[in-house]
């Protein structure tokens, strides 16, 4: 590992990590409780009623029993355009800054979680900043490499992450897609190149994979129309790693409440 890259790393973690604790927060009581298993009470609706919560008159007369879980049984994929137009408005910082904070959230929750950056010179670049195994530990200083490069032929890229998500055994798997807008690539743009996204987007979703894409672009637009129901407004970039933050949270919950 470059030791700019660790350098780099401690400069900038320190208020993004403050970030990741207090999202963890919100969900590891939770978290906690469905590892645990036990008896969740007071709910509007179920197969057992209580008696004792015969009297409310809130209507939350049921309860049901969890077992334990030593699994968390969600896991996440984040897929980084590295597209040279991330370099305009310092959205590249924005989405490593994002990163780091969602890289952190889910190891600090033991929450599977792979983070790869992608672009186009000859061919399709993927980078693996991050992997579900890591054998080193390293991961997060790989990440001060992702960088503003070359085009971006985003659907080769998105079907290689939504694959690797495949081989995964848990219930929720995860995609988040960071990009400032269309693809452009040799052959591949425009109305054609978003055939094949909403494609692959549809072919996946099938197949058990959630797929948002948060759009830091001028392109929202058009993103929104390729994701649709998958699409992440986000308007003000400082607010790109808790909103996504709370995407994964929402998801957790939904899970363990279910």
């Amino acid at each position: 590992m470059a030791p700019a890259y660790m350098e780099a790393y401690r400069k900038v973690a320190p208020p993004l990590l403050l970030i990741s604790r207090r999202l963890q927060k919100q969900v590891s009581q939770i978290l906690k409780d469905y590892k645990e298993g036990g008896k969740l009470d007071n709910l509007p609706l179920g197969k057992r009623i209580s008696v004792r919560n015969a009297v409310r008159n809130d209507g939350k007369l049921f309860y049901k029993l969890k077992l334990p879980n030593d699994r968390t049984d969600i896991a996440v994929a984040i897929l980084v355009d590295e597209s040279g137009s991330m370099s305009s408005a310092d959205r590249i910082t924005h989405a490593r800054s994002a990163s780091i904070i969602l890289h952190d959230f889910c190891k600090g929750l033991d929450i599977p979680v792979a983070i790869y950056g992608h672009t186009e010179y000859d061919g399709v670049e993927l980078y693996a900043y991050a992997e579900f195994d890591s054998i080193d530990n390293k991961d997060q200083y790989r990440m001060m490499d992702m960088s503003a490069r070359s085009g971006n032929r985003d659907g080769a890229a998105l079907r290689y992450v939504a694959e690797r998500l495949m081989t995964r055994p848990e219930a929720i798997r995860l995609l988040i897609v960071i990009s400032d807008g269309q693809p452009a690539a040799d052959n591949y743009y425009g109305t054609e190149a978003e055939a094949d996204l909403r494609g692959i987007k549809k072919e996946y979703s099938a197949k058990g994979i959630e797929m948002f894409a948060a759009a830091i672009g001028s392109d929202k637009p058009n993103i929104q129309r390729i994701y649709r129901d998958g699409f992440l407004d986000i308007t003000d970039l400082e607010k790109l790693p808790v909103n996504l933050g709370r995407l994964v949270i929402q998801k957790v919950k939904n899970l363990y409440a279910a």
